[in-house]
């Protein structure tokens, strides 16, 4: 029995390594952000985020959570189980959902109303979560996203 335990204790601290081996912060951008539910009290969007790993470990992730503002603003919140890895010095697009509520869409049209060009200043911070549970790793980026006149998607 001791045995066993000391195996699981083992196997668990290698997949936790490459979390602990991120001394470099991951790039989180986003790669596409269109609506899919449109309702009055909540809209739903689906966000690709283009994740950039500069470390040179693999990071296996197995879920995300994550915060978006727009121009210094709450905008919507996003979770997911989805899991994945980030190769070691490359990239990976992870496809995910957030929800936003009525007021948010209002205090952002309030915004885009006052600016001269129509751009968003965005914010998206939150954590991968490394496979068992054994913590996350943070990230935070900021970037500025494009809004095409037409009324098309917005071009990061």
């Amino acid at each position: 029995m001791k045995w066993r335990w000391l195996l699981l204790m083992g196997s668990l601290a290698l997949s936790a390594c490459a979390a602990w081996q991120v001394r470099e912060p991951l790039g989180v951008t986003i790669a596409d952000l269109r609506p899919l539910e449109m309702n009055l009290l909540e809209q739903r969007y689906a966000v690709t985020v283009r994740v950039l790993n500069p470390n040179n470990v693999d990071i296996a992730f197995d879920g995300v959570a994550f915060d978006l503002e727009f121009n210094g603003k709450p905008f919507a919140k996003g979770v997911s189980r989805r899991g994945g890895v980030v190769p070691r010095l490359g990239e990976a697009l992870i496809d995910l959902q957030v929800v936003s509520g009525l007021q948010n869409i209002l205090r952002q049209l309030a915004e885009l109303q006052k600016a001269d060009q129509p751009r968003l200043a965005y914010r998206i911070h939150g954590r991968l979560y490394v496979p068992g549970g054994l913590g996350f790793i943070p990230f935070d980026t900021t970037g500025e996203l494009s809004l095409p006149a037409s009324g098309g998607r917005p071009r990061g």
